[in-house]
């Protein structure tokens, strides 16, 4: 029995530790629906002098559909930056209260109910 529970313990930290290592870098996620088309990037990077603040651009290209026709390609930028909660494994953006969940497993975070695939 104590060598089960040592062995959830450790594969716990284990994959807290690579829940870390796996957040930085560039995530994408495509949408569509009767009115719009869009292309979603979030860039993660390291906050410089902390381990526990990352810096995130979130890059949105889309077309809004009006009367079935595809209108001209718009773009929208936005900058955050989150704070890692290390009990809760996630990602907490200051700026909007939402949160990302990561499953490096499935080579994904979720934002809400958006799917982003890690690049």
């Amino acid at each position: 029995m104590a060598l089960a529970i040592l062995g959830l313990t450790a594969c716990h930290s284990e994959s807290s530790g690579n829940i870390k290592d796996f957040i930085p870098g560039t995530y994408v996620s495509q949408a569509r629906s009767d009115y719009s088309i869009a292309n979603d990037t979030l860039e993660i990077t390291p906050g410089k002098n902390t381990e526990n603040i990352y810096l995130i651009t979130r890059k949105t290209g889309y077309r809004r559909i009006s009367d079935g026709k595809l209108q001209p390609l718009q773009h929208q930028v936005k900058h955050w930056s989150g704070e890692w909660d290390e009990q809760k494994q996630i990602l907490q953006i200051m700026q909007t209260g939402n949160f990302l969940l990561f499953q490096p497993d499935k080579g994904s975070l979720l934002n809400g109910s958006s799917e982003y695939w890690k690049l």
